[in-house]
């Protein structure tokens, strides 16, 4: 004996809502985390009716009649749901003012840059504070970049959209397509801020909104702000940082994004939405599983009675 037709139907949903509530949970628990974007999953539905050719125009049952010989539903009633994927809202959070020196916001499209034994990764969390070595890193104690050399000097540097001189290197203009730390050989493009000098002599540091770090009047680096045509193909590693596994999808040095010093940017999390959201996965999941049972129940019968008379 066979399962009943649609039982598989309802055990999918019903895993689908679970990971559904899974990934509500996680927004949830971040609402206050700094900087953090909430996920959003979607589904597709998969018939099985795609696994076989097409039926002829009359079909004619060759054999014992059944009820599906009558009725056709193009696999529907064997039809699943499939998790896509997962989508990240990087819509901008709101800002909290924090008036510490090393606490950095985004506002606009950008990213901060950060080292990881891994490369350079982004982050959207501009909780930052000063290591034991005087680096600027971030709560993991990852060292927040700055551009370095050439890709500091962005007067004559083309705008989004412009074409390149031809007589430079192109690579000089985009200091993320680069490796760091740099390969013997060649120019950083892109360096750990280094504020021991400046906490040593007790000057004020001071952050533009164009990102550049001053210590009194003396500049000291500005801070390497990334750019992406496409931030939704970006993978999130933890809760605040993200690679980009997609190579066409090349960062750029932010031009439209402004830190805001002594700020801290919010989850963009809605708790009233997520928790109506969490409500109605949880509905959703318990009559999957009301349907399941009444699968089994039927199941059971057609074993159990049907089968004595």
């Amino acid at each position: 004996m066979g399962s009943p037709n649609g039982l598989w139907t309802s055990v999918s949903g019903g895993m689908a809502q679970s990971q559904n509530v899974d990934i509500i949970a996680n927004n949830l628990a971040n609402a206050n985390t700094t900087g953090f974007k909430k996920d959003t999953p979607t589904f597709k539905e998969y018939l099985t009716a795609n696994e076989r050719p097409p039926s002829p125009a009359i079909d004619i049952p060759r054999t014992i009649f059944k009820d599906s010989d009558f009725y056709h539903f193009d696999g529907r009633e064997h039809a699943k749901v499939n998790l896509n994927k997962v989508v990240t809202d990087h819509g901008q959070g709101s800002m909290r003012s924090t008036s510490a020196p090393f606490d950095m916001a985004i506002d606009g499209p950008g990213f901060f840059a950060v080292s990881t034994p891994s490369g350079v990764m982004f982050t959207r969390s501009g909780d930052f504070k000063v290591d034991g070595k005087g680096q600027l890193v971030n709560q993991e104690g990852f060292p927040v970049l700055a551009l370095a050399g050439e890709a500091a000097d962005t007067s004559n540097q083309p705008k989004a959209g412009q074409p390149v001189d031809a007589t430079r290197n192109p690579a000089s203009f985009n200091p993320f397509t680069g490796q760091f730390p740099p390969t013997a050989g060649s120019k950083p493009l892109l360096a750990p801020i280094n504020l021991k000098d400046a906490l040593e002599a007790g000057t004020v540091v001071h952050v533009t909104p164009e990102g550049e770090v001053f210590s009194g009047e003396d500049r000291v680096a500005k801070v390497a702000v990334a750019e992406f045509a496409n931030p939704v193909l970006l993978k999130k590693e933890t809760t605040s940082l993200y690679s980009n596994p997609d190579p066409a999808n090349v960062p750029r040095v932010g031009d439209s994004s402004r830190v805001r010093q002594g700020f801290l940017e919010a989850s963009n999390v809605n708790p009233v939405v997520e928790l109506m959201s969490l409500i109605k996965a949880n509905r959703m999941f318990e009559s999957n599983m009301r349907a399941i049972k009444a699968y089994n129940d039927m199941a059971g019968k057609e074993a159990n009675e049907v089968g004595k008379l």
